[in-house]
């Protein structure tokens, strides 16, 4: 496989800036090709592969994207690049995609990027990189460099930021030609024992402990923090076949996504392991908190009534209420009752988090009664398993249990 970078931009508007950083990309040994997606009109420069190209067997033409309203052509052409990428990539003719933009062209460059398996180099130099890019990254692994100027003329200021973008960008097609193929198969082992694992800041203790239980055990421990997008990214990592098993001690995902926090990682939480029949230990921890604005940006619903917590300078913690806490419970319930694996539900009586413990200013024991009974009743009757434990998550035991609970789950699935 030989590198190549495909550099996406809008041509009508950023085709002279693209063609620069080719340049670049050329010089630091990696070959590459330009691909046009610009809506608006005529190219302001020479693309390798058109637009016109793009339309050849669809539905859509250049003149017809063009006489579209702006937004139903940027989605035809976000449709279009995504589909012609795919290809590029399963002929083996692409090591690294990279695309600059605005807002349009970051939309149209991302969605494809986003279709790509992990590894494959995605860098994106955008004008929206240093606000939230939520939207364009989800759960891929996307690297997105601010443009500091807007991506427009080539100038002292400007020509600094395309440098150091195209060497990136060989950089990254030139070690995924030489290297991802051992990483591929290495990833795709079937006796590999990973295990996903999910922490928060409050929950490191306890998960830590289970880390170390797991590698002492020859089990590999991947963790994700629980920040909507972590959450996301194991959920896609799960239905691709790479874990073992999964051990999730840290959910305050779900509360986010019920109450409208910050960490918020979709409707289809906790579903994947189960699609795929992996064995699952959930521990509800962080069920107790949901990550908010700042103090000073809070939304009015929270800002009276509620426990606040102060967590750094950018964020505000929330707890959770016995009514927050029985919807959590449901969600979970909702969830696990349809794994076609085996699971099992191990309770910290004890306390979700750090900071849920006596004299801590999250401990609100009532909350937490709320989530187990419902957690209990929910599977009663049910193949799940609920196991109490009186120790809080952070206890020492409590993160080997665990470890041993998924260790034991798996073993018996492979055995």
């Amino acid at each position: 496989m030989k590198p190549n970078v495909i550099l996406i931009s809008t041509f009508d508007t950023k085709g002279i800036e693209c063609n620069f950083i080719k340049q670049v990309i050329l010089k630091n040994g990696s070959g590459c090709q330009t691909l046009d997606v610009g809506v608006g009109g005529e190219p302001t420069a020479v693309p390798d592969i058109s637009l016109a190209h793009l339309c050849e067997g669809s539905e859509y033409t250049v003149d017809a994207i063009h006489a579209m309203p702006r937004g139903q052509a940027v989605e035809a052409a976000s449709n279009l690049v995504e589909k012609y990428i795919a290809r590029l990539y399963q002929q083996g003719k692409m090591t690294c995609i990279a695309g600059i933009g605005g807002a349009g062209g970051t939309q149209i460059v991302t969605q494809a990027m986003r279709t790509l398996p992990f590894g494959i180099p995605k860098v994106m130099l955008s004008t929206l990189a240093s606000g939230n890019t939520r939207w364009y990254m989800k759960a891929s692994d996307i690297m997105m460099m601010p443009s500091i100027c807007d991506v427009s003329a080539i100038n002292s200021i400007t020509s600094l930021v395309y440098e150091r973008f195209g060497a990136v960008c060989a950089m990254g097609a030139r070690w995924f030609a030489e290297n991802f193929a051992g990483h591929a198969k290495e990833m795709a082992d079937p006796k590999a024992k990973r295990i996903a694992l999910t922490m928060y800041g409050t929950t490191t203790k306890g998960v830590t402990r289970a880390v170390k239980e797991l590698e002492k055990n020859k089990f590999e421990p991947i963790v994700f923090h629980a920040s909507g997008a972590g959450g996301m990214s194991l959920e896609q990592f799960a239905r691709q076949g790479i874990f073992a098993g999964t051990l999730e001690m840290t959910l305050a995902e779900i509360g986010a996504h019920l109450v409208g926090g910050l960490h918020d990682a979709g409707p289809d939480r906790l579903e994947a392991a189960g699609e795929m029949g992996l064995p699952q230990v959930i521990v509800p921890g962080g069920a107790d908190t949901v990550v908010l604005p700042p103090m000073s940006d809070l939304p009015d619903k929270f800002k009276t009534g509620r426990i606040l917590n102060m967590h750094n300078p950018t964020m505000t913690t929330m707890r959770t209420s016995k009514e927050e806490c029985v919807q959590i419970g449901e969600f979970i319930v909702q969830k696990l009752l349809k794994a076609k694996g085996p699971v099992k539900v191990l309770i910290p009586k004890g306390g979700l988090s750090s900071i849920d413990k006596p004299g801590e200013k999250f401990y609100l024991p009532e909350a937490n009664e709320a989530l187990f009974e419902t957690l209990k009743n929910g599977f009663k009757g049910s193949k799940v398993e609920v196991i109490e434990d009186e120790r809080h998550l952070y206890d020492p035991g409590f993160g080997e249990l665990a470890a041993e609970m998924i260790m034991d789950m798996v073993n018996r699935s492979r055995a």
